[in-house]
């Protein structure tokens, strides 16, 4: 039995995958507990529809990705935070103080595309890294 997986199920496939399940374990267990549908043709249709604007989602991600790297490989992100005497800071930096910063600059990025390896709880020179799918860059932030 073919069918479209509306969710991802281990072992079976990815959400939006068109499987090839045994009758019983799609009519008994995929459909009625929801995750995943009979590949009908407008079924397969709308999972086209689907997988097209995802596409399009993706090459725009990638140009703003492309974009915000080569900003910020040119500058500096500056923010203020409150620190103590011995130049520690109250709160760690938050992935959406970093977004707001950049947006200060006029930097389009999205708050799922950085990645903070450890918490930045100091004030000085950081090194924060910026991911879109299998594209990676470093960019440096100035914590005062």
């Amino acid at each position: 039995m073919k069918v479209i997986l509306l969710k991802d199920v281990a072992r079976i496939g990815r959400k939006h995958e068109v499987v090839d399940v045994p009758d019983g374990y799609g009519l008994n267990q995929l459909i009625p507990k929801g995750w995943a549908k009979p590949a009908t043709k407008d079924n397969l249709k709308q999972i086209e529809q689907i997988q097209a604007e995802k596409g399009v989602k993706q090459n725009v991600a990638t140009e703003r990705f492309f974009t915000a790297k080569k900003a910020l490989s040119e500058s500096v992100l500056v923010l203020k935070n409150q620190k103590n005497d011995k130049g520690h800071l109250f709160a760690a930096v938050k992935p959406e103080e970093i977004v707001a910063a950049a947006k200060e600059q006029g930097i389009l990025i999205e708050k799922d595309m950085l990645k903070i390896a450890t918490p930045i709880k100091t004030t000085g020179e950081h090194e924060v890294e910026l991911v879109q799918g299998e594209n990676h860059t470093t960019f440096k932030i100035n914590i005062e």
